[in-house]
């Protein structure tokens, strides 16, 4: 039995080398549901989808400018013309590495314009590490682009 235990530990060590070695090949790491190949929305067309539909699904790549620093469950993204997208995770099923900004993502997802609350711009703020005094400063909610993602890949 204990010969067994040991063959049986020796495959699965085998096995996630494997999936290790075949993960840092590809060149990129998946997170959440698995995104389809195909092309991605070009950043300057996104901002017009936002001014004329409530909610849309979208396939976009675009560079990290924030990440939570409590536990990688929420990003922002830069997709140009100083304007970002915040981005949470589906039903919270998954979290993105906190080391990311500046990386580049593609992120796959229902996108849609809310207005975040100012509780809820402080609790952002906390998740970054802020100090007090600068979110004592957030008094007004904001109206945010944002998106609910489905998946993420990130880029290397």
């Amino acid at each position: 039995m204990a010969l067994q235990k040991k063959i049986i530990m020796r495959k699965i060590k085998v096995l996630l080398a494997l999936f290790i070695i075949s993960a840092s090949l590809s060149g990129q790491v998946s997170y959440g549901e698995n995104i389809e190949e195909g092309s991605v929305i070009d950043n300057s067309q996104i901002q017009n989808l936002f001014a004329t539909k409530g909610k849309f699904n979208v396939k976009l790549e675009a560079k990290v400018t924030d990440v939570c620093q409590m536990k990688g469950c929420w990003m922002k993204l830069d997709i140009g013309n100083e304007k970002e997208i915040m981005v949470n995770f589906k039903d919270y099923s998954f979290f993105v590495p906190k080391n990311i900004i500046g990386k580049k993502v593609v992120v796959s997802g229902d996108a849609f314009k809310r207005n975040i609350s100012v509780d809820e711009l402080k609790h952002y703020a906390r998740d970054r590490g802020e100090k007090e005094l600068a979110i004592s400063l957030i008094v007004e909610p904001k109206e945010i682009y944002s998106l609910t993602a489905k998946g993420v890949v990130l880029l290397k």
